[in-house]
């Protein structure tokens, strides 16, 4: 009886050590993974090193665009005062409301609807009918 008790208590030492290890296994394989993901994720964060020699490459490209972008803002500029300039009799100038009333610009009504003094609701839906 001694002996059966001896060897199920180093059997089930023996199988809680072998669980242990492979769950420390386990749990070390995926703290590797995370840790090499974060690594991944934390690399997309650091570029290039800042030297002398890179700085004045991008300065100079830098540089380089505001200037084009000062230009084209010039150019167009000047475009549009010739353009203003050049256009300035010809401006069409927008009417008012009643400036377009007063000279029956709005409102024209077709003869059709003033025959007999108003529009008639009956002959509007038959306008309006699709004819199949």
């Amino acid at each position: 009886m001694a002996m059966i008790f001896s060897l199920y208590s180093a059997l089930k030492e023996a199988a809680e050590a072998l669980i242990t290890e492979r769950q420390t296994a386990v749990r070390t394989q995926q703290e590797s993974e995370a840790a090499a993901r974060e690594e991944e994720e934390n690399r997309k964060f650091h570029g290039e090193l800042v030297t002398r020699e890179r700085f004045l490459a991008w300065r100079e490209k830098f540089v380089a665009e505001v200037e084009a972008e000062e230009e084209k803002k010039r150019v167009e500029e000047k475009e549009a005062d010739d353009k203003k300039r050049r256009g300035a009799g010809k401006e069409e100038v927008k009417l008012t409301g009643r400036q377009l009333w007063e000279r029956g610009l709005v409102g024209k009504i077709e003869e059709e609807d003033d025959e007999d003094g108003g529009t008639d609701a009956l002959a509007i839906v038959e306008k309006l009918k699709i004819e199949a």
